[in-house]
């Protein structure tokens, strides 16, 4: 870290940090971040899927196509310039006098007050009795954090000396369908603020903040949001805030169900270790304390026989899918369950194995393709292994709804799926499962070796984001086909795993 001294303005996002935390809010006034601690915390924090800018930039144009864009400033000589080409459009009259409906609007608009702070407004848009302001939001709703950033905007634009007739939020509207064409006029629907800004007293925020950033360093807070609402960059200054952030007692006594544990408590137990195996209603919650307090996974033997009844081919599984703020496809709607990638493993009696594999690509909806594709590979026999299977069972109704034709075929396959979440719920525990019973989870217990818990392809480590990359047209060809080859490989590791769980219940009769 290192040392600032300047006076640097205020933004919103010194408000939010200031909120949250107050000594987040002072290190990052006092110190800059070392280049690692912000490289980590933009790729802890950057999981948007709202596809690109430029997207989004055509749906606010589509929404007021009559608008002024300002830049996003990247300099103090860019702030100044923005901030005098914001006022210069405001003396026009621009906005004066204009109709809603003729979609005149200031996006990004630049404000600076007397108080130090300065702000980048999403919209400013005319109106019959003044301006309406608004933060925009690629989401269905917004939260506190949108209320306050709302609040310290119409703050500034009134310091400004500028009338806002109401401020609110722009959110996605679900109800939205995509026509083609980049047409996404009336994407978005507007909630108004105005009525609770009362309660956001900025003035005093805003003393408090000055005051805070002269005052020495804050103790951290009991409850210190580490990495909440973001990732903070200084979460190696505070190391006793570090530590253990994230990590899980095995033993806790939420391992056995919140309801349950509260009442262990009552009686004393503050951990799963000291608790008798009769004080506990079932089997399953039985096998995971045992685990833990023998410190050592367990597999109840009789999953094999359970395994050995099923007959080959045998599929192994998996489905990805996304949801688009801005949807991709023409006839789609805004966060609308799209499948983008099916894996799957064929296993013989005699032990041949083949690997199959769908990717959609920026040319149009992929699901007929996705779903023709995959009933041509599941065939007409076999059990399908997956893992939380109710995911891919709805998937599959989803595309029978959509695809009349391909309905009998689709629903043929639902029967046949069986879900290796229930058989090991019922057959098995290993105590670093610390009570979860995700893929993730599962995977490090069982099939550490395939990695199929992890994604990483330049920093990106959530396949839905690789994804969504891949179909803004950013990238050059061979990172492209680098990035998809990396799709197709997480894809098979995750159906690797799967097979690593059946083999391992196989064998559960040859375990110690």
């Amino acid at each position: 870290m290192s040392s600032t001294t300047s006076f640097q303005p205020y933004t919103h996002e010194d408000l939010s940090r200031w909120l949250a935390c107050s000594r987040r809010f002072w290190l990052q006034r006092h110190f800059e971040p070392s280049s690692e601690a912000l490289l980590m915390q933009r790729a802890a924090s950057g999981k948007g899927l709202d596809t690109s800018p430029a997207a989004q930039d055509q749906a606010l144009r589509a929404t007021f196509p009559q608008a002024i864009v300002i830049d996003t400033p990247q300099s103090e000589t860019d702030w100044l310039q923005a901030i005098a080409r914001t006022h210069a459009v405001l003396a026009e009259g621009w906005l004066a006098g204009a109709r809603e409906d003729e979609g005149r609007a200031i996006l990004g608009a630049c404000l600076e007050s007397n108080e130090g702070v300065r702000v980048r407004v999403d919209v400013l848009a005319a109106g019959p009795y003044g301006l309406r302001l608004f933060k925009v939001r690629y989401a269905t709703v917004g939260d506190e954090r949108d209320v306050d950033m709302v609040a310290l905007w119409t703050h500034v634009a009134a310091r400004n000396g500028l009338r806002v007739q109401s401020a609110g939020l722009m959110l996605v509207d679900t109800d939205f369908v995509y026509p083609g064409l980049g047409c996404y006029a009336g994407l978005f629907r507007e909630v108004e603020l105005m009525p609770v800004l009362g309660s956001r007293s900025v003035p005093d925020w805003l003393v408090a903040m000055r005051a805070c950033e002269r005052d020495t360093e804050p103790a951290p807070p009991d409850e210190a949001p580490c990495h909440t609402p973001s990732p903070c960059a200084f979460v190696r200054h505070c190391g006793q805030l570090e530590a253990g952030h994230g990590r899980k007692d095995p033993a806790d006594l939420e391992l056995v169900g919140r309801e349950l544990a509260g009442e262990l408590r009552e009686l004393g137990h503050i951990s799963v270790r000291t608790v008798s195996l009769d004080e506990l209603p079932d089997e399953r919650r039985r096998r995971a304390v045992r685990a833990v307090q023998q410190g050592r996974p367990i597999m109840e033997p009789e999953v094999a026989d359970l395994i050995a009844t099923m007959a080959y081919p045998r599929y192994a599984l998996r489905i990805d899918t996304i949801g688009f703020a801005l949807p991709s496809w023409p006839g789609t709607r805004p966060y609308q369950i799209m499948p983008f990638q099916w894996t799957c493993d064929v296993e013989q009696a005699d032990g041949r194995l083949s690997h199959h594999a769908f990717l959609a690509t920026q040319q149009g909806d992929p699901r007929r393709a996705f779903a023709q594709s995959l009933i041509e590979v599941l065939g007409q026999t076999g059990p399908i292994f997956a893992y939380n299977a109710g995911f891919e069972r709805n998937r599959l109704r989803e595309l029978a709804t959509a695809f009349d034709d391909l309905a009998s075929a689709l629903e043929a396959l639902q029967p046949r799926i069986v879900d290796l979440f229930q058989v090991a719920r019922a057959h098995y525990y290993h105590p670093d499962m610390c009570g979860s019973w995700s893929f993730k989870s599962i995977v490090r217990a069982l099939a550490p070796e395939t990695r199929a818990d992890q994604f990483d392809w330049q920093g990106i480590t959530e396949a839905q984001e690789a994804f969504a990359l891949s179909l803004q047209g950013v990238l050059g060809q061979a990172q492209l086909d680098s990035l998809r080859q990396a799709l197709l490989a997480y894809g098979q590791r995750q159906t690797a795993a799967l097979r690593g769980f059946v083999r391992s219940f196989s064998e559960a009769r040859t375990r110690p």
